[in-house]
């Protein structure tokens, strides 16, 4: 039979148990745990993120207030007098921001449904800075302008070694706004 004597067998057998044991914990159980946390740790974030987002939907915090579709258009009766009107505020914006006008040119109005497009070519000169100071006016009017077209081209040559790039732009851009037709 067996050499060991029988306290001993049952020790070993107990003690291939208990190693048995300790890897099936290890090898199926812990994982299965930590995952089934890891569930309970999402559970918990998915039920903050409701509860912040029902205190949201509840607040009775003011809605902003509608913007009446006349405050996007031009206003003007005639679209001559618009854009009159177009070209003395993009002036404006111009000489305010350091961009100096070389040319405005009208271009043909389009009609869309229920708006008419009428449109403005601008031709100038500046730096980087007033560029960007007059396209965020331009954009940040009301009514609402739209640029379109928008060629920006460096006006000197390529500069010699040694000598710093000149900042000289010439833009070319089409302003859009638009206009109620008069119906």
């Amino acid at each position: 039979m067996s050499d060991l004597a029988p306290w001993a067998s049952r020790t070993a057998a107990l003690l291939v148990l208990a190693v048995i044991a300790v890897l099936v914990y290890a090898g199926v159980v812990a994982p299965y745990l930590g995952y089934v946390g890891q569930l309970d740790d999402q559970l918990a974030n998915r039920a903050t993120v409701l509860e912040r987002m029902r205190a949201v939907s509840q607040s009775t915090t003011p809605a902003a207030a509608p913007v009446s579709a006349t405050a996007l258009l031009l206003g003007e009766a005639s679209d001559a007098q618009a854009v009159g009107a177009l070209q003395d505020r993009l002036k404006g914006f111009a000489a305010r921001d350091g961009l100096e006008l070389s040319g405005v040119q009208v271009l043909p109005r389009a009609d869309q449904v229920a708006v008419s497009r009428l449109a403005v070519r601008l031709r100038a000169v500046g730096d980087m800075a007033a560029l960007n100071r007059f396209l965020h006016a331009v954009e940040s009017a009301e009514p609402v302008l739209l640029i379109d077209n928008l060629r920006i081209q460096s006006r000197s040559p390529r500069p010699t070694p040694g000598t710093p790039p000149s900042s000289t732009l010439d833009v070319q851009l089409d302003v859009i706004g638009f206009k109620a037709d008069a119906s």
